[in-house]
């Protein structure tokens, strides 16, 4: 029996020629939660806060465990008559077989057509895009969009629908279609008022078609919005786009050339084992979708900076035909002179200054859909003369701190929520075994406090060692002086991440006011200079380098603290250092 189970609108399964499943709130609510984690067990938690909020009543858990028979009962079974929900000790798990989940249908389909638009191949792009959207019935779990608690996992769908109706555009722009996309851009368009990219794709439409004062129009239609609503002058991009219909620049019938057959393909494997951060990816993709692009993942150590660079790197490949390059900055020197040779250019060509190098890197780069990540950068110097001003190329930078770049967009990356820590011991350590003893995993995911890199020792501890049981882990990570010693495995260590990040830190008064707080958890500025022996201002800048380097964070007020892991780090230091006397 074909059964489709349908998100790309509102939610719907679909069987037996009509809808089966229950038309009550919380059980939609309940199957959309599933639906957006198939396969996997969504702890009970986590769905008792998606179906009752932050309070909910005393009997939510066995109330949940009623709508959970309820559409167990109501969906069809699956192909050997077992049901396709299954009550795990970690919460419910949904299962379905490929082609049932109108989401992998309409991701699968977009991928390909993505890749043929970086490709060039608009006809093949705009075929698959168009099959991609043809299952789209409106928004993304467009009844149920309202609940806060979806709204995480909802956002980056629909970003996704969004950007694929644009790519759409851009596929049949390509092909010249840009009579026919006029209409369905004039309704994109008022449906989402604010999004650029369509904005842009309407002016080139109109000034194609040869309506030049409508182009014009749309351009003083969108400055007239954003400024009312955000108080904002459209994006230097789309202010050229304008100068160039007034040039009336024959550049506007460009179409997009096709990728060079020799182009480099240096990124390294993504991280095998990769849960959360939706949101950020989402907003990276955004940027990488603006060119030229700049963007910095910046965070304190351990946080999974470089992760979440290569996933999206990895993602949005498909959109830099001419080529992906990586630089790993904490091991390379001359990194113009690498980029160049990388990009095929012969060394006898290659300038020997840094200078002159940078400047040929620029020109090579600003006619090219080239992605370059540079992972591990210390300052915006490493980063700045490397950026072209112009041109289809992005660049993608880790930091542990905010660099000060001119037009880069910065995300700012924090410790994974309790559930995201769950999913990736999950994938770490297996599902079937973390689902065994899910109060042992909430216990280890807790001592690692939200760290990508403690959850992965952890992990990884946890895999190599299949005889030993979580709940043996758990009880060794939990006093707190041990804890650093366990998070350790093959010569990596929580420990020797921080302190290598301290070893980094240039400033001896920051240094000095990293001890202070080891010895006291928890000081104002006026406090720290106390021990510093130093004004009250050459404190607290000491103290703001620390944030800034994520080896502190503001605590209430005026204080500063250090968080989980890096506080026990700096306690086992002030410690050494107090008995080094």
């Amino acid at each position: 029996m074909s059964v489709e189970f349908r998100v790309l609108g509102r939610i719907e399964v679909r069987a037996r020629g009509g809808v089966v499943v229950p038309g009550s709130l919380k059980q939609r609510l309940l199957l959309a939660t599933l639906l957006l984690n198939p396969g996997r067990a969504v702890p009970v938690r986590r769905l008792v806060r998606t179906l009752w909020g932050e309070e909910p009543p005393i009997s939510a858990v066995a109330n949940l465990r009623t709508y959970a028979n309820r559409l167990r009962r109501a969906l069809p079974p699956l192909p050997d008559g077992s049901c396709r929900i299954a009550g795990r000790e970690a919460g419910y798990e949904l299962t379905l077989r490929r082609g049932e989940l109108d989401l992998h249908l309409f991701t699968e389909r977009a991928e390909a057509g993505r890749a043929a638009l970086a490709r060039g191949a608009h006809a093949e792009a705009a075929r698959h895009l168009g099959a991609a959207l043809s299952g789209c019935r409106g928004a993304v779990l467009e009844d149920l969009a309202g609940h806060d608690a979806l709204a995480a996992a909802i956002a980056p769908v629909e970003e996704l629908r969004l950007a694929v109706t644009e790519d759409h555009f851009d596929a049949r722009l390509g092909l010249g279609e840009h009579c026919a996309v006029i209409t369905p851009l004039r309704e994109f368009t008022g449906d989402h008022p604010l999004r650029e990219r369509p904005r842009a794709q309407l002016v080139t439409a109109l000034y194609r078609a040869g309506d030049l004062a409508g182009a014009l129009a749309v351009y003083s239609d969108y400055r007239r919005v954003l400024a009312e609503h955000l108080g904002l002058e459209p994006s230097p991009e789309l202010a050229k786009l304008h100068q160039a219909v007034l040039d009336r620049d024959p550049g506007l019938t460009v179409t997009v050339r096709a990728p060079q057959p020799d182009a480099p393909r240096e990124l390294p494997a993504r991280c095998g084992a990769f849960a959360g951060r939706a949101h950020d990816v989402a907003r990276l993709h955004d940027v990488l979708r603006q060119r030229p692009a700049l963007a910095v993942v910046h965070g304190p150590c351990g946080i999974g900076k470089s992760a979440l660079a290569l996933e999206v790197a990895h993602r949005a490949a498909a959109s830099f035909p001419d080529g992906q390059l990586h630089i790993d900055l904490s091991q390379a020197s001359r990194v113009p002179h690498r980029l160049l040779r990388h990009l095929g250019v012969p060394a006898k060509d290659v300038p020997w200054t840094s200078e002159e190098a940078a400047a040929v890197l620029r020109s090579h780069l600003a006619g090219r859909a080239v992605l370059v990540v540079l992972d591990g950068a210390t300052g915006p110097a490493q980063v700045r003369d490397l950026v072209p001003a112009a041109g289809p190329c992005a660049v993608l930078v880790t930091s542990r701190s905010p660099l000060l770049l001119d037009g880069a967009a910065h995300v700012g990356l924090s410790a994974l929520s309790e559930v995201d820590g769950f999913e990736l011991l999950v994938r770490l350590a297996g599902a079937e075994r973390v689902e065994a003893d899910p109060s042992s995993a909430a216990r280890i995911v807790r001592c690692c406090h939200g760290i990508p890199l403690a959850l992965r020792l952890a992990g990884t501890i946890l895999a190599h060692r299949p005889r030993r049981s979580l709940a043996w882990l758990a009880r060794r990570l939990e006093p707190e002086k041990r804890r650093l010693a366990e998070l350790s495995y093959g010569g990596e260590s929580v420990r020797a991440a921080y302190a290598a990040a301290l070893a980094d830190v240039d400033d001896p008064l920051a240094v000095a006011a990293f001890r202070v707080l080891g010895r006291h958890g928890l000081c104002d500025a006026a406090t720290a200079a106390v021990h510093l022996d130093t004004g009250v201002l050459e404190a607290e800048a000491a103290l703001d380098r620390l944030v800034d380097l994520g080896l502190a964070e503001w605590g209430d007020g005026d204080t500063y603290r250090l968080p989980g892991l890096l506080r026990l780090f700096a306690a086992e230091l002030s410690r050494e250092w107090t008995a080094a006397g």
